[in-house]
């Protein structure tokens, strides 16, 4: 094999490595703009799709919206106390038995922490189911994690 072969197969290659990364590229950007986004804006919860966004709540005392990893539900703050629903903004129900704030989703889409008072009156970690009524397990801090969780009633709003 002579250089000038050698040089015309590393440029060829190297054409068709580039083009493989473009095409990666582009197919990684569509799916991420396929990916609903949701947000909050003057109390409201919203979802981005394709360029469309949909108001999910109908009253002005909504925010922290986060979607769950498959998607499909959103943990949101409503009225202070943490709440679910279906990413269509159907079946919205309470979760939280507290007020809390800055909801996540645990990996396995099931259950949600939350930040709440703890029983040293600073900021804690609780967790709760996605269905409600459960009353929430304190994470953190440390100190609260042996003792039951303040007791205090649903907060519907």
């Amino acid at each position: 094999m002579n250089r000038n072969t050698v040089t015309r197969t590393l440029v060829m290659a190297g054409l068709t490595a580039a083009a493989g990364i473009a095409a990666t590229v582009g197919a990684t950007a569509a799916a991420a703009s396929s990916t609903p986004v949701v947000y909050a804006s003057h109390g409201a919860v919203y979802i981005k799709q394709t360029g469309h966004a949909t108001r999910l709540t109908q009253d002005e005392v909504s925010k922290q919206p986060v979607l769950s990893p498959d998607a499909t539900r959103i943990a949101y703050v409503h009225n202070d106390t943490v709440w679910v629903m279906n990413r269509d903004g159907s079946e919205q129900h309470q979760v939280s038995d507290r007020a809390g704030a800055a909801p996540r989703w645990e990996a396995d889409g099931v259950r949600i922490t939350y930040t709440a008072t703890s029983c040293t009156g600073a900021p804690g970690t609780f967790r709760t189911g996605v269905n409600g009524g459960d009353t929430s397990e304190v994470m953190a801090p440390s100190a609260c994690v042996s003792q039951d969780a303040p007791l205090v009633g649903f907060i519907m709003g």
